[in-house]
């Protein structure tokens, strides 16, 4: 039996009666109320698609990869699928924005208690699965192992592959495509190293360029950077007035902390957000030692509240990528004098009161010349 899901980036996503089984269940379907990109939309306002229809398509996506690398264990094939589907249980609210509020735990660990503890193992053990399976899945979707190919996570993995095009798409830029279907063709494994061969290398080269100006443009847009702090100042809040709990915080939804702010609109800390009375940028930089030195003098004259300062960095390869040119590996960055080019994204930001935004920018001209 299998269930067919539309979706705009793969077209037609097929599950199987198991997989159908977990998709209904509640952690599965919470991921309808989790936001992609937590509230990027109030920047770019397509940007409306959920954690759960990402995890069809990492499933979709990491079941293709694994058949690419040349793999031909079955049962395998259904445990990568499923890994595909299950890695994101564990996000909170708001997604990444929020995990800090995890503690010492990722929601890749949230994820792995999620599977055990809410159902998800019942399930997959009533499907036929040993525990043995099961720990094997936890392997491949929460990136506990080395032993096997990074087929979920990694530079160029299922759930990468999937995120990059389906953001691109629901933000409504170009940057995040790429010639995927000649990708996904060329993944191979070779001695038990996933790697790309070299006849892809445009394809791999448009990949990783789409991913560094999402990041540039989207994920690291000075807007949504702001806002994020913003919200991580009325969860904070929310927490402190015990509006919230650590020990559940990973059951809830977007819709369940919306509401909570709905219901304070008129508090400054939410106004902020919903009122769109967030801080302005008055600064922007690359330079440390401009930040540094900037944000010194304006602690000298302002009073931190009226403040907030933001570093954000992404390497353009968080690990090397291998090309394979028929006789020996390659190092991508090697191989490419364009990806050789591209230099780390790194920004020094500061964003003063919108009521200061004026005097605190010409200040900030004046300290600025004197640097």
């Amino acid at each position: 039996m299998f269930k067919e899901f539309s979706d705009p980036i793969h077209q037609l996503i097929k599950a199987k009666e198991c997989e159908v089984k977990i998709i209904d269940s509640f952690p599965l379907q919470r991921l309808r109320f989790i936001k992609q990109l937590g509230i990027s939309y109030l920047v770019f306002p397509s940007a409306q698609h959920s954690r759960f229809e990402h995890s069809l398509g990492t499933m979709e996506l990491a079941g293709k990869i694994y058949t690419s690398l040349g793999l031909k264990d079955e049962k395998l094939y259904n445990l990568v699928r499923l890994a595909g589907l299950l890695h994101d249980i564990g996000h909170t609210p708001f997604s990444h924005t929020t995990e800090i509020f995890l503690g010492d735990k990722s929601h890749e660990q949230i994820g792995e208690r999620v599977l055990f503890e809410e159902g998800l193992a019942d399930i997959l053990l009533k499907c036929g699965y040993t525990w043995e399976d099961l720990q094997m899945l936890v392997n491949i979707a929460f990136k506990k192992t080395e032993d096997f190919p990074k087929v979920i996570t990694g530079e160029f993995g299922a759930d990468r592959m999937d995120y990059l095009r389906r953001d691109a798409y629901f933000c409504g830029t170009s940057y995040g495509f790429f010639d995927y279907s000649r990708l996904l063709e060329n993944i191979i494994l070779i001695e038990g190293k996933k790697c790309v061969h070299i006849s892809a290398l445009r394809s791999l080269e448009s990949f990783v360029i789409g991913r560094y100006f999402m990041y540039s443009q989207v994920y690291f847009h000075k807007v949504i950077r702001i806002l994020n702090i913003h919200l991580k100042e009325v969860l904070e809040d929310f927490f402190n007035r015990g509006l919230l709990s650590p020990e559940d915080f990973h059951r809830k939804s977007d819709a369940h902390v919306i509401s909570l702010m709905m219901d304070r609109h008129g508090e400054e800390k939410v106004k902020r957000i919903l009122g769109r009375e967030h801080y302005r940028l008055v600064f922007d930089r690359t330079s440390k030692e401009e930040f540094d030195y900037v944000k010194a003098k304006l602690l000298e004259k302002y009073p931190e509240d009226l403040l907030r300062f933001d570093h954000i960095s992404k390497r353009v390869l968080d690990e090397d990528i291998l090309l394979w040119d028929g006789r020996k590996f390659l190092n991508l960055a090697q191989v490419s004098p364009l990806i050789a080019s591209l230099k780390d994204i790194e920004f020094y930001r500061i964003y003063a009161h919108p009521n200061y935004k004026e005097e605190i920018r010409d200040e900030v001209v004046r300290i600025l010349k004197k640097f």
